[in-house]
């Protein structure tokens, strides 16, 4: 039996846009009717077309150049949703106040870096923006905020730009204030692409109370999982503060929660129960409790803490841009936020895929085959989208990841 041929759609990736060419077939034995002319049938010719970057394969498996195929090409693209990135910068009065070996406060150097990484790929990415902090005893939270759209540059510059210190009493940390409020901020329509928040923070989260330190740490941790469930991805840069440092531990758990990963416990030696029975008193850790529509039982293993904890934590990267030296710190934003890929990928206008032979199509990411599966791997989520899930998403997320082939026999293609 003759094996089928197979399309070889093979991609390279700068910021992760326009991907690949991609091909459709044409039923007519030896005929020459494709969108920019037939192929050399099984010479395997490369695409045409100044915006292809994929090789087409038109030879059959076998190696066998027979012309009995008449598989012809439709020039199309592989495009990736458009990612949204919301930028969530901390307002805290210690983002304000001079490190003392620096003498540079961060505010200043991470807006400038900030706005120019947004103006150089705003067509590219959908940026939205917020600010946070609060007083105690007063507004908690206050939150200046933008919501995530192309070319929004201008914008937040307007709402970015006059932003300073709050006035009068500390300005606090209200992390898990603000999180439902960008998951909502990032859930409106045409943010229909993969979904990041880029949280930036110099000091350890609180709920305005100056209370128990243990406790908005174990909310934000549990609210940063549940976003990460509801696929909001949560990038985290931890920047020095004498005034009000954060631990590596909350920042590691933070980060870990973002990408899904497990998050080993940041409290030390405290014990699940333990935090309970702290953090039982504590009105804003209680109010996360209420807005789940549920209630803590410190008797009970998973009802103790807001979190969900592992013994051992991932490896999710901490980013620690120095905000003393202004261009390597608008380096390093650029180089996180240019890296950031789509695991979603529509196949264009011209092409349906049939999602009756897929057995027979497999990808490959920097050359290994990537399993068909729901949950770890690649599957249709229609007849023209395609997604990498799991560790398949993981693996071609990472910046050194730069090239996806997507491997389908004509017989799956079906042209417009």
């Amino acid at each position: 039996m003759r094996k089928p041929r197979a399309r070889v759609f093979s991609s390279l990736i700068g910021l992760g846009l326009a991907l690949a060419g991609a091909s459709a077939c044409s039923a007519g034995k030896g005929s020459n009717n494709g969108v920019h002319g037939g192929l050399d049938p099984g010479g395997g010719a490369s695409s045409t077309g100044s915006d292809a970057t994929g090789n087409i394969n038109t030879s059959n498996n076998a190696g066998n150049s027979s012309t009995d195929g008449g598989c012809q090409h439709v020039e199309v693209k592989f495009v990736p949703k458009i990612p949204s990135i919301f930028v969530l910068v901390d307002r805290s009065d210690s983002m304000f106040t001079p490190d003392p070996t620096t003498q540079v406060a961060s505010w200043d150097p991470l807006k400038a870096g900030v706005l120019s990484v947004v103006a150089s790929l705003e067509g590219q990415i959908r940026f939205g923006f917020g600010a946070f902090s609060g007083q105690q005893g007063g507004m908690c939270p206050v939150f200046t905020s933008i919501a995530p759209t192309l070319n929004n540059a201008k914008a937040i510059t307007d709402v970015y730009q006059p932003l300073g210190r709050l006035m009068g009493a500390k300005g606090e940390t209200p992390v898990t204030e603000v999180l439902p409020k960008i998951q909502e901020l990032l859930s409106q329509p045409g943010n229909d692409g993969d979904k990041y928040i880029l949280f930036v923070t110099d000091g350890e989260p609180d709920f305005c109370d100056d209370g128990n330190a243990e406790c908005p740490v174990d909310a934000v941790v549990g609210n940063v999982q549940r976003l990460a469930k509801a696929g909001i991805r949560t990038l985290v840069f931890g920047l020095k503060s004498a005034q009000s440092p954060i631990s590596d531990g909350t920042l590691q758990a933070v980060a870990n929660a973002g990408a899904s990963q497990p998050v080993a416990s940041p409290f030390g030696t405290d014990t699940p129960q333990n935090l309970c029975y702290a953090c039982s008193t504590v009105a804003g850790w209680n109010s996360e409790w209420t807005g789940l529509q549920s209630a803590p039982d410190c008797m009970t293993a998973g009802k103790q803490t807001l979190g969900s904890y592992a013994a051992a934590g991932g490896t999710a990267i901490v980013y620690h841009p120095n905000t003393a030296d202004q261009k390597a710190l608008t380096d390093q934003i650029a180089s996180v936020v240019s890296g950031i890929k789509s695991c979603t990928f529509d196949l264009g206008g011209q092409i349906t895929v049939n999602l009756d032979l897929l057995s027979e199509a497999s990808i490959a990411v920097d050359g290994q085959t990537v399993p068909q599966s729901m949950d770890n791997g690649w599957h249709m989520n229609s007849t023209t989208q395609l997604e990498l899930v799991g560790a398949a998403c993981d693996n071609w997320r990472k910046p050194e990841t730069t090239k996806i082939d997507f491997n389908f026999p004509c017989e799956l293609i079906v042209p417009k």
